[in-house]
């Protein structure tokens, strides 16, 4: 049997409301199935051991790049651990500037993944689709 398309989504603890409340039902309304660390990870809980077992069950990253991420440790070892493994990697930018992003080394451990603006959120689920699709039936 087929296991079910995985997303890893990467976000910046203050960015969770955006990501709970508005992308991700469009990203699951795709077919893929995604993890978000909130709420899921209780008290107590080995975070380490859960984000990288995750991280290694899922087919891509989906990062949400924004002012509050890039200053938080555990987006840039999603990234860095995704870029070792050879995941896809989707880039979403809201908020800084590629400027910034370069300036940050971003751009650099991106590389030729493209960074897409929130603005273009639709075309990346329309995108996902076929690979959901893809993996259901091939």
């Amino acid at each position: 049997m087929t296991q079910p398309y995985k997303i890893f989504f990467s976000h910046g603890g203050e960015d969770t409301y955006i990501v709970e409340h508005f992308l991700r039902p469009k990203v699951e309304a795709s077919g893929a199935k995604v993890f978000v660390d909130s709420g899921k990870i209780k008290y107590g809980d080995d975070f380490r051991e859960i984000i990288l077992r995750e991280l290694k069950k899922s087919h891509e990253l989906l990062i949400l790049l924004t002012k509050s991420s890039l200053t938080r440790p555990w987006v840039l070892a999603e990234l860095g651990a995704s870029i070792i493994t050879d995941k896809r990697i989707v880039a979403v930018r809201y908020g800084p500037s590629e400027s910034e992003l370069q300036e940050l080394g971003i751009l650099s451990l991106l590389g030729t993944k493209s960074l897409m603006m929130l603005d273009d959120f639709d075309k990346y689920l329309k995108e996902l689709e076929c690979r959901v699709g893809e993996n259901n039936h091939g």
